[in-house]
């Protein structure tokens, strides 16, 4: 049976955690392709606290039992916080442009700098030729959209976000106990979390699975969602099968 005609309703829901000034609208795309249809999903709240282990309690706070924890970006920072902290609930984890290393000090003053730019700007402008492919540079539309994600978060959310990245600690340490699948997803164009972060994620747990994907930045699920879906999709079919 193919992976979309199959029921997922009754398999553990998929925790999505998005980036630094994202929200819902980040995996909408992904959502829509039929490779996810009827999995039951819960999106969390990544605004409002400083730390990584302070969004990763309130996740797992959101849902009872096991679930499978996909995050983006500071999304997959809280992702393995909760791998730490309750890995018997982490029954999977899907980490999309991610990186386990902590910030180096010296990095730390130029990041709370760039937190007193207005988001708009800064996604749209500042960052934005390092946030996606050469291909996407003069996709309005993805702009649009994430600049518009930017805008509507509430105040303060860069400053406690930009916090949360500083403050986290050094995961790769820790990888080899995360014992739960994962699949490790990242662009080949990406200039914020670039590849070789992502091959040391999946070389250092001990069940994951390294894609990544040809002409994609580091917005993956905006850039080519379908991608993304049927990426997750196969995955998590595959650990089904081993459940």
């Amino acid at each position: 049976m193919a992976v979309n005609e199959r029921n997922c309703a009754d398999d553990p829901p998929l925790l999505l955690l998005a980036g630094t000034l994202c929200d819902a609208r980040l995996f909408e795309p992904m959502l829509r392709n039929a490779a996810l249809t009827g999995r039951p999903v819960v999106h969390c709240d990544m605004t409002g606290l400083a730390s990584a282990h302070g969004l990763a309690e309130r996740a797992l706070s959101r849902v009872s039992g096991p679930f499978i924890a996909v995050g983006f970006s500071l999304g997959a920072i809280v992702a393995l916080e909760m791998a730490v902290l309750a890995p018997e609930r982490v029954a999977a984890m899907a980490l999309i442009a991610a990186s386990g290393r902590d910030v180096p000090d010296a990095d730390h003053a130029a990041r709370r700098a760039a937190a007193m730019i207005d988001p708009g700007v800064l996604v749209g402008e500042v960052l934005w030729e390092r946030s996606v492919a050469a291909a996407a540079q003069g996709d309005n539309a993805l702009k649009e959209t994430i600049v518009a994600m930017a805008r509507s978060q509430p105040p303060g959310t860069l400053a406690l976000q930009v916090e949360v990245a500083l403050t986290r600690s050094d995961k790769r340490p820790l990888l080899l106990a995360m014992q739960m699948p994962a699949v490790v997803l990242g662009g080949a164009e990406d200039r914020i979390a670039p590849p070789e972060l992502q091959r040391e994620l999946a070389e250092g747990l001990p069940d994951a699975e390294l894609v990544i994907a040809p002409g994609a930045g580091h917005f993956l699920p905006l850039e080519c969602p379908d991608l993304c879906a049927r990426t997750l999709a196969d995955w998590l079919a595959h650990v089904r099968t081993l459940a």
